[in-house]
């Protein structure tokens, strides 16, 4: 799991959707090079290390959207029974 110390300024805001779909479409792509002459291990590494920053936010991202879903259904599905027992114990009285 990444910490979110990791990405700056952004990690102690709120994540949006917006955010999320921003980072996947500015995610780099690989290019397909049209000669064969090596680039070097040196800048191979430094690739490797900024796609897997991309990929590590859009993972952190999901992870908090995700939650943030989860417990948006769990407190509604709360605030349902709660008004559901208040209901119920109103009438009876």
């Amino acid at each position: 799991m990444s910490k979110p110390e990791e990405f700056g300024r952004a990690a102690s805001g709120a994540v949006t959707k917006a955010e999320l779909d921003q980072r996947i479409a500015a995610q780099p792509k690989p290019r397909a090079e049209l000669h064969l002459t090596p680039n070097g291990w040196e800048v191979q590494a430094v690739n490797t290390e900024q796609f897997k920053a991309y990929r590590d936010r859009i993972h952190h991202l999901r992870e908090r959207l995700n939650n943030a879903h989860e417990t948006l259904r769990g407190d509604r599905n709360k605030a349902l029974i709660r008004g559901r027992a208040k209901h119920d114990f109103d009438r009876e009285r």
